[in-house]
């Protein structure tokens, strides 16, 4: 990925062996709600952590690596093998740390020095606490420090075949294929009685259906386009009083559907990878 997109798409951020219940699947959902695609990769039987995060890296050449320093993984001396790693990667892929909050300061400022001023890890380090709230802000202002996310506020999901979209227009129903959709917009081949809907014109009670998720919302027509015999457009959701966004149930519902997805095809293609690479 060029630099100018890595600018406008982010990067994808992995946390290496974390302790999943400082690092729960809400967090994940919640990040992607607010433009961030991250996803945890958990020590297990499939091949050797080293072997994941290099695969990983070939296919996410552009991502940021949080290494959880306090794993026990057979292998690694975290300080060596961090080390070699930021020596043999250059600047592609970002590594930052996390690791348990320590009870002496003093301890987190060795952790600090040894990673950041020494080692030099280009992505900061977080400490994570048992128990406290305050875990996901402390994840959050390091992902926007390393700009995890870019310019590009929302994730985009692709929809399978069976996604569609439905309302009714002076008194006609409308279809649509779904072809793709994120937080605030949607964008769909509209297929009968539409030729004459126009730019910014609205549309009541839209029946939604994203791979197989269901939502009702009204839509604003932003952008119509005429390709190969397809009338693509992309619509906004509005909320009945005809502002901007979802209402807060269909965005819950939506975001949830749209991490599913996107989860769902990064973690095929990365076992996919990982089983490959293991035999």
């Amino acid at each position: 990925m060029a630099s100018t997109e890595v600018e406008l798409y982010g990067r994808k951020t992995f946390f290496i062996a974390p302790d999943t219940s400082l690092i729960p699947k809400s967090y994940l959902e919640e990040f992607m709600l607010l433009g961030y695609q991250a996803y945890v990769i958990n020590d297990d039987y499939v091949c050797p952590m080293q072997t994941k995060v290099r695969e990983i890296i070939k296919l996410y050449p552009e991502s940021i690596l949080y290494f959880n320093i306090d794993a026990s993984i057979e292998g690694i001396d975290w300080k060596s093998y961090i080390s070699e790693l930021q020596e043999f990667i250059g600047h592609e892929i970002l590594i930052g740390i996390f690791y348990l909050s320590r009870q002496n300061p003093q301890d987190e400022e060795k952790i600090k020095k040894l990673y950041v001023d020494n080692i030099h890890v280009q992505a900061g380090c977080f400490a994570l606490s048992a128990h406290n709230h305050d875990n996901f802000d402390s994840i959050l202002k390091v992902l926007e420090k390393a700009g995890a996310r870019g310019r590009r506020n929302h994730v985009r999901a692709f929809c399978d075949s069976s996604s569609c979209v439905k309302f009714e227009r002076n008194g006609k129903s409308c279809t649509a294929n779904l072809l793709d959709i994120n937080i605030s917009y949607f964008r769909c081949d509209l297929q009968t009685n539409t030729e004459s809907i126009e730019i910014f014109e609205k549309v009541h009670n839209v029946s939604i259906n994203v791979n197989g998720a269901v939502f009702v919302s009204d839509a604003v027509l932003i952008m119509k386009r005429i390709m190969n015999g397809k009338t693509l457009c992309i619509f906004m959701f509005i909320k009945s009083d005809g502002t901007p966004d979802l209402e807060k149930e269909a965005e819950k519902k939506l975001n949830q559907k749209i991490y599913q997805i996107v989860l769902n095809e990064n973690t095929e293609k990365l076992q996919a990878a990982f089983r490959v690479a293991e035999k």
